[in-house]
């Protein structure tokens, strides 16, 4: 590094360091409240598949059967008989919310199935009434559904499909695959709307604040090269967001199992586990991580030389952070990194497909230096914009 580009360097990281208030909310508070709102809304959701479980359904059934009715009473459901006439009035309870379930059985529904034989045609028909709008009605409904689909299967059990009486797991996934799948599902997404978020909150404020202020002037009435005070402010504005993005990072990694302990099954290979990622992942992680910063810093510094305020300088990232939405969102559709080379040679996109790779486990070392080398390639080209727009009196001096 040049030495007038260090003597910039060393004075916006003075500047940072030297603002506890500034290096709180960007390194420290990012990754704190990321921590606690994922924990909390992880034990939320625990807290509400609880209730869920333990709730008892109040349902109204006509004609209760014998066959399934052990069933459904074991299920968690408060049993009131009610005759056809009075169906009628249950239906208006359902639609006040008044009442949790309503099912109306045929009067011979035991007989007739006892008596059907498979390719009859001779069908019972269950009727079950409920609203769709309550959740305790739509969770009602969904489990009573599963309870008759059960009997159903006991009734006419032709086969069984992977019987729990051999105690074996049938599921070949390891904690280490599940936790790659789910990881390269949604990390990907958060880390570069954190990350990006990140560089929004210090780049502005440093070009275009002090462009508003009136000190940008006298920097570059120093005997300092414009193109060194570029770099020393892209340099140091990238490990700003290098550090607040890694706080987010870590934030999201360890409210992970609290947040999805309840969304994956709680069998032994099904748990989440972080022992299948070595030092190489963590490596390739940083990398991927620090050339997309370096990205984002410098096509914020770009837009935030063209502004005249902060406020313009945030109008004009808008469209950007679209952009890295859009790229993040596609991970949740996929879990695997694209094959095909040509997703590395786009910007923001390809280090979407590389985290997806790393995360999932599957990261092909080729396409992370494809990603490290377009990413700083175009950062290159926009130091060279950015250099220019420092040398440009019409540009820096604009009011």
């Amino acid at each position: 590094m040049k030495n007038g580009a260090f003597v910039v360097f060393r004075k916006e990281m003075a500047r940072f360091l030297g603002d506890k208030r500034l290096f709180f909310t960007t390194v420290i508070l990012p990754g704190l409240m990321i921590f606690l709102l994922y924990s909390v809304m992880g034990s939320s959701l625990s807290g509400m598949m609880k209730d869920s479980k333990e709730k008892h359904y109040e349902t109204y059934v006509v004609n209760m059967p014998v066959i399934a009715g052990e069933a459904i009473e074991n299920g968690g459901f408060n049993i009131i008989g009610i005759t056809e006439k009075e169906a009628e009035g249950i239906k208006e309870k359902l639609k006040t919310k008044d009442a949790d379930l309503l099912m109306v059985f045929p009067e011979d529904f035991d007989s007739s199935i006892a008596k059907y034989t498979p390719g009859s045609g001779d069908v019972s028909f269950v009727e079950i009434y409920y609203n769709s709008a309550d959740m305790a009605s739509s969770a009602a409904f969904n489990r009573v559904t599963l309870i008759l689909d059960r009997v159903e299967q006991n009734i006419s059990n032709v086969f069984d499909i992977n019987p729990d009486e051999k105690n074996v797991s049938y599921d070949v996934a390891t904690s280490e695959d599940a936790t790659g799948t789910i990881f390269a599902s949604i990390l990907p997404m958060l880390l570069l709307m954190l990350i990006y978020s990140s560089c929004m909150a210090i780049a502005p404020e440093s070009i275009a604040g002090e462009k508003e202020r009136g000190t940008f002037a006298a920097m570059l009435l120093t005997p300092v090269p414009r193109g060194q005070i570029a770099l020393g402010k892209v340099l140091a504005l990238s490990l700003m967001a290098l550090l607040g993005g890694i706080s987010s990072c870590i934030g999201t990694i360890l409210s992970m199992p609290a947040l999805m302990g309840e969304m994956v099954e709680s069998g032994e290979n099904m748990s989440m586990s972080l022992s299948g990622y070595g030092a190489g992942d963590y490596v390739g992680l940083v990398i991927v991580i620090l050339s997309t910063v370096i990205l984002f810093i410098t096509i914020i510094s770009v837009l935030s030389a063209y502004a005249k305020t902060v406020k313009e300088a945030s109008t004009l990232v808008l469209p950007v952070m679209l952009i890295v939405m859009f790229a993040g969102f596609s991970s949740m559709y996929s879990t695997e990194a694209k094959a095909e080379i040509y997703w590395y040679c786009i910007p923001i996109l390809n280090s979407v497909q590389s985290l997806i790779g790393i995360f999932a486990r599957s990261a092909d070392i080729v396409h992370i230096c494809v990603t490290v080398c377009i990413n700083i390639a175009v950062s290159a080209l926009g130091m060279v914009l950015l250099r220019h727009m420092f040398n440009s009196e019409k540009i820096m001096f604009a009011r």
